[in-house]
């Protein structure tokens, strides 16, 4: 017995990660018009394994490791079945996917599938003894003394004895401080794409595959490239494959694998696992022209084939790991170029057959492109990793890969981060979501409620409380406003401030700011005085229309609003402009320095414009005003209703966290339409749920979970999910949530004159499926950022096909209906101990627990150091919850994302808009104080199993200072020692551990436990 090689090693290693599959299985299989003779068929399987080594080569899997043998000859023959035409596929398949056992036992099986008046042959062998070129050699040889046996002759003379082999030597020096140079500092972790679904902890490699033929004048297109840049053709398909992957969100340091064969001349027929996948590391510079990319690629491309003789597997112990994710490789996607691979039509012993593939079932690689090029064109045959990639994403690649290369062609020196990547289908569902264009009712809101006052002066405007107010009450009131104002010294475009609770007076405040030609700014009297005194100062307020002191020291004149009922002494003037600003509203900024963004007068008309025409707002409808005034949102609960002539309703703060006050002013108002963040509607839902059958809801400003849908929708009422952020004016896409409240959640699609497209992180416009950062353009666009026009420059940017436009921050996809999925804020996804983690996915998870009302997750500590999550939730803290909700989330997150620590609190704090105060959260977590058991080496008392396994990391890991708390992968632990734990385990208990059972419990203590709870099964 020899030891395996490390390549070797590497395919045991994946077996033992997905034991009882044939995750390693490679075939030969051909369908033949007749019956064969099953004794010839044993004969030729038998002169085949004779003649090949590799075919009689057997593998053990023993507690020392992996070792291997050439035995001197080996039964084999072919097993025999019948079935149905029909279920030949299903059953092939079946086949092919039994696993081996590497006891020593025979890696090679045949089967004859009887099928009608057909026979399809296959042969299956372990990759341990196989690779694609003996696959090839296999057939001919198959065929060649089959052939002979059937006319009664010899085995052909060129057949006879034992076949070449290729021992494959050692790694040189030279080759591998090649590999070692290609690899030197290489980031694994930036391979992930920005589509499909993240990783699992535990992986089947399930895996399914996608074919693509492309078009003749794509095949054309790809001949005239090569010939223009002078390389081969494998070379551009390779350099486009970059691309691709780049555009998805891969890179820009991308390590692509592809298979090559080290056999050399006087070895090519040798039958055997003598490939190396060789890891071809490109940096895609988005400046750069594709012809300088395409020069790059070819000198990685034939700097591999010059060092081929270094396995990848030999040096993956020098690649830094991600956390302890079950991958150890450097590269995630494949490129595999194979000319004239379909063997053609041919004869068996006389009868027509052909070769026959069957479906896998596996892929070891997210994603591995086969370039397929034969005589009849190009194929693309791309396999996937089923649980990250789904089959749609996969045609979507292939789709985008023929358009890409198309659109290669058109200018070879343009730079390739200005290059499109999208398919026709991407371009049909993107241009039909933004075509948003529609007129806008009215040149501004002060003209819109104008006019609904010149149309009927004694409708009922505003309900507040018992009072009831009519248009001409609340525009004369208005009037006043504007009068006073001007008298005050207010001039045209300046900043007037309002301060005070919601009320019929302050409705009639903001119009008359707008008569005064002036801009206000909303401030909540509850606020901070630091932060009223600081947001009157910087935005150059002059004038506050109060109903409370201002703070101390402020240069600001204040003046009472003027009561409801107050007539104007002169008529209210002309109606302003709409080149002034409508009104400056600032919001938390990212350096904790509020930011005041600039909102025009069209901006907010097409906003009332688009929701009065979508949720058909008219008549007497009655919109309720809920939301505090100084946040945005509460912009559209004002003037949606004084606009078409409706009904304001007025409610206290109370009503935003009781439901039963909410309730009542529901019923006694005939409220039709309510907005609220998802943090109101869970306080209130359980009071109010009776009341909002027919009514339309409006649920914004955070993420909708799919429980509070569900929720709601159950109530009858129609559900708008709304998103935008302030500087786009207040919501950029909104999207109805139907009757079945079981889909995704999505935001909808851009509202009116509104354009939205996605970026990835050089910049590039994304197409359908792929993560980026959410970017809006259209008639909504704020003017920017008051006096701070460095903060305006960087968030406010030209985009060449879609104009002027802004940068949200926030994470999207377009899903292939054409609405965004929205995913997290980019600025919230963290990165702790080698694992990306977005914290608005830990929270959308947690919010799925029945138990829980709201969520926050914070990172408590450094994140490159000692940084643990910390969840925050909403629920009752019993016995138990905190183990409830470490089990619901392990579940269903990746093990890096499980909160390390769960509080249970009555209530989470909120900020003035309503939403989670994480920066308050993140203060309590800081401030929290965790204990720490202290324990000496005496006082240390174990149960022997967890000793014995503790005593095995000590000695595999080579180190003393390993506790029964001491994370295996964060100790120096790699695949092949986790491997050889598992040996050693079983062998000292019995029990069978996987490497994933390792992965998830990866401490002396839990992995003990796990072999204890094994033990103790039936």
């Amino acid at each position: 017995m020899r030891s395996a090689t490390r390549k070797e090693e590497a395919l045991w290693l994946l077996e033992r990660l997905v034991p009882g599959t044939g995750v390693n299985n490679l075939h030969l299989a051909f369908r033949v018009a007749g019956e064969l003779d099953l004794a010839r068929l044993d004969r030729v399987l038998s002169v085949l394994v004779r003649r090949h080594p590799a075919l009689r080569t057997v593998f053990r899997d023993g507690e020392t490791g992996l070792s291997k043998e050439i035995l001197a000859d080996l039964p084999v023959a072919f097993e025999e079945r019948e079935c149905p035409a029909d279920e030949a596929d299903a059953q092939l398949a079946a086949f092919v996917a039994a696993p081996f056992e590497l006891d020593g036992g025979a890696l090679l099986r045949a089967l004859r599938l009887r099928c009608g008046n057909e026979d399809v042959c296959c042969v299956v062998v372990h990759h341990l003894n196989f690779d694609t070129v003996s696959a090839g050699v296999l057939h001919e040889e198959f065929v060649a003394v089959y052939d002979a046996f059937t006319a009664g002759e010899a085995v052909p003379a060129e057949l006879a004895g034992t076949a070449v082999t290729l021992d494959e030597a050692e790694p040189t020096p030279a080759g591998l401080a090649f590999w070692r140079d290609q690899l030197r500092d290489v980031r694994p972790a930036e391979l992930e794409l920005s589509c499909g679904r993240p990783d699992v902890a535990e992986p089947n490699l399930a895996g399914s595959q996608v074919t693509w033929s492309f078009a003749a004048e794509t095949v054309e297109v790809v001949r005239e490239l090569r010939k223009a840049l002078r390389v081969p053709e494998a070379v551009v398909l390779l350099a486009a494959y970059y691309l691709l992957l780049h555009a998805h969100g891969a890179g820009p340091d991308l390590v692509v694998g592809s298979p090559m064969n080290v056999r050399g001349p006087e070895t090519a027929r040798a039958v055997g696992y003598h490939v190396n996948v060789t890891p071809l590391r490109l940096r895609v510079d988005p400046a750069e022209a594709f012809r300088g990319l395409v020069r790059r690629t070819r000198d990685v491309f034939f700097g591999a084939l010059t060092h081929l003789d270094v396995p990848v597997d030999n040096l993956l112990a020098e690649i830094p790991r991600t956390g302890s994710s079950w991958r150890h490789t450097v590269f995630r996607h494949v490129f595999n170029y194979v000319p004239d691979t379909g063997r053609p039509a041919f004869r068996l012993g006389g009868l027509p057959a052909e070769p026959f593939a069957a479906e896998a079932g596996f892929s070891k690689f997210d994603l591995e492109f086969f370039l397929l090029p034969s005589a009849d064109g190009i194929r693309v045959r791309a396999a996937h990793y089923t649980e990250v990639l789904r089959q749609a994403d996969v045609q979507a690649f292939v789709r985008r890969y023929e358009a890409l290369l198309v659109s290669l062609a058109d200018d070879l020196d343009r730079p390739v981060g200005d290059v499109r990547v999208f398919s026709a289908e991407d371009d049909a569902v993107l241009g039909k979501a933004n075509r948003t264009g529609k007129p806008v009712r009215w040149p501004s809101v002060p003209a819109a409620v104008a006019a609904a006052v010149e149309e009927r002066p004694e409708a009922i405007a505003v309900e507040d409380g018992d009072r009831k107010v009519t248009y001409l009450q609340l525009w004369d009131t208005a009037a006043v406003t504007g009068e006073r104002l001007r008298e005050a010294g207010v001039a045209p475009g300046e900043v007037v401030a309002l301060i005070a609770p919601r009320s019929a007076e302050l409705a009639a405040a903001a119009l008359g700011v707008w008569l005064a030609g002036a801009t206000y700014l909303p401030l909540d009297p509850d606020h901070p005085e630091q932060r009223i005194a600081y947001q009157l100062a910087d935005s150059g307020a002059k004038v506050a229309l109060a109903e409370v002191p201002l703070p101390a020291g402020a240069d600001c004149r204040a003046l009472a609003l003027a009561p409801i009922g107050s007539v104007p002494s002169r008529p209210a003037g002309p109606l302003p402009g709409t080149g002034a600003p409508a009104y400056l509203i600032y919001t938390s900024g990212s350096t904790g320095r509020p930011k005041g963004t600039v909102i025009g007068h069209p901006a907010l008309a097409n906003l009332i414009s688009h929701f009065a025409g979508e949720l058909d707002h008219h008549g007497q409808a009655g919109t309720l005003w809920l939301t505090t005034f100084s946040f945005d949102i509460s912009a559209l609960e004002l003037f949606l209703p004084l606009a078409t002539g409706g009904r304001l309703v007025v409610a206290p703060d109370e009503a935003r966290v009781d439901g039963s006050v909410l309730k009542g002013l529901m019923g006694r108002h005939e409220v039709s339409t309510l907005q609220a963040t998802p943090t109101t509607w869970r306080m209130v839902i359980g009071d109010v749920s009776g009341e909002l059958a027919g009514r339309t809801v409006l649920c914004g400003g955070e993420p909708l979970p799919a429980t509070l849908a569900r929720q709601l929708v159950d109530t009858g009422c129609e559900l708008w999910n709304v998103y935008g952020p302030t500087e786009t004016t207040i919501w950029s896409a909104a999207g109805r949530v139907h009757a079945d409240g079981t889909g995704l959640i999505t935001a909808g699609g851009p509202i009116g004159n509104t354009t939205v497209f996605l970026t990835g992180p050089s910049g590039q416009e994304l197409p359908v499926g792929v993560t980026g950062e959410l970017c809006i353009a259209g008639a909504g666009l704020a003017a920017g950022y008051h006096q701070r026009p460095e903060l305006t420059a960087a968030r406010f940017a030209v985009h060449p096909r879609h104009g002027r436009y802004y940068r949200t921050g926030d994470l999207a996809r377009w899903l292939e209906d054409g609405t965004l999925e929205l995913l997290g804020r980019a600025d919230r996804q963290v990165k702790l101990r080698g694992n990306r983690i977005e914290l608005a996915e830990v929270e959308s998870v947690l919010l799925a627990h029945d138990e829980v009302a709201a969520a926050a997750v914070v990172v408590a500590g450094d994140p490159s150091d000692d940084a643990v999550l910390v969840a925050f939730v909403e629920a009752t803290a019993e016995p138990g919850m905190v183990d409830r909700l470490w089990a619901h989330a392990g579940a269903q997150l990746p093990k890096s994302a499980v909160p390390q620590e769960f509080v249970v609190v009555d209530r989470i704090p909120l900020t003035g808009n309503d939403k989670a105060d994480y920066p308050e959260l993140t203060r309590r977590a800081a401030a929290r104080t965790v204990q720490h058991p202290t324990t000496t080496g005496e006082e240390l008392k174990l149960d022997p199993l967890t000793a014995s396994v503790l005593a095995l990391f000590q000695e595999l890991l080579d180190r003393g200072d390993i506790g029964p708390a001491t994370n295996f992968f964060l100790s120096g632990g790699h695949s092949l020692l986790a491997a050889k734990l598992a040996q050693r385990i079983k062998h000292l208990t019995g029990v069978r551990v996987r490497l994933a059972d390792i992965f998830a419990q990866p401490t002396p203590t839990t992995l003990a436990d796990f072999v204890l709870a094994a033990q103790s099964q039936p």
